[in-house]
């Protein structure tokens, strides 16, 4: 019998489009035995785990106006543009409360992606002690470079998964699965452009050479998976969910009616395809 993964990118604030595709793939109660994601991928993962099924747009819509979400003031006097403690602890402690009960009940396997910045590998975490050591991990796997600090885990400094495996589906398929449904924020027909700005990313993390390569060698990484992924679409291993027109959300954006809109527009997109991913599940 096939075993089915749900891979879900990251992509900051463009994550409200996979919130809407995940609200739908609730309503039309998908099983997903196993569900790895990175970044915002993974933030929205755990709500949708956790079967609260209005809370990642609570979390990416209604709260990302919110002064304490996204300030340029404190990125200038901080160097946080995002209010990791505001998202990772006050939200989900006392905003919007997070069932860790029920995420703790759940059948199917949660893997999230995180990057070791000494190494630059990604490192996957699918066992989670308690709620506060998920929230910890999903918030260094969302732990963007420049804009965040790094996390210390169990001996590991880490930072964004995205960098190092941004659409983790070689995981998924190690772990065993033949089937995967992929959910991109990113159009048909996108390609990763090479970083800019080289000299200051050396400067900036110096102490990590292997941060440095994995920054400097992410979009090889993310146009080789992207291949990939049509090399398994043509042989029916995998089925692709993502916009149909390019984005005008920015992976930083604080507009609730833009954010709105692409959480509709996730739903309505995967809505349309719901016939053949159930087609695509059953085979």
């Amino acid at each position: 019998m096939s075993q089915t993964g749900l891979i879900l990118e990251g992509g900051g604030m463009r994550g409200a489009y996979t919130a809407g595709v995940l609200a739908f793939f609730h309503d039309a109660a998908y099983q997903f035995p196993y569900v790895i994601g990175t970044s915002a991928g993974a933030c929205v993962a755990t709500s949708y785990l956790s079967n609260q099924r209005d809370r990642n747009y609570e979390v990416f819509v209604n709260y990302a106006s919110h002064p304490e979400y996204i300030s340029y003031k404190r990125f200038i006097t901080k160097r946080q543009l995002f209010g990791m403690d505001f998202i990772f602890d006050t939200i989900p402690n006392k905003l919007v409360p997070y069932d860790y009960d029920t995420f703790s009940k759940r059948t199917s396997k949660l893997v999230i992606g995180a990057t070791d910045i000494y190494s630059g590998e990604p490192v996957y975490y699918d066992s989670f002690e308690n709620k506060q050591e998920l929230l910890k991990i999903v918030r260094a796997s969302s732990s963007l470079p420049f804009i965040a600090s790094s996390i210390l885990h169990n001996g590991l400094e880490l930072m964004d998964g995205g960098i190092s495996d941004p659409i983790p589906v070689a995981h998924s398929v190690e772990a065993g699965n033949d089937k995967h449904v992929v959910v991109l924020t990113r159009n048909e027909g996108y390609v990763k452009k090479e970083m800019k700005f080289k000299r200051f990313v050396q400067r900036k993390y110096k102490a990590y050479p292997g941060l440095v390569t994995a920054l400097l060698k992410r979009h090889e990484k993310y146009n080789q998976t992207l291949d990939l992924l049509l090399e398994m679409e043509k042989r029916q291993e995998v089925f692709i969910v993502r916009p149909e027109l390019p984005l005008v959300v920015d992976r930083i954006e604080r507009n609730r009616q833009k954010l709105d809109a692409l959480y509709n527009q996730g739903y309505e997109e995967a809505e349309r395809l719901g016939g053949k991913i159930q087609m695509f599940l059953n085979n």
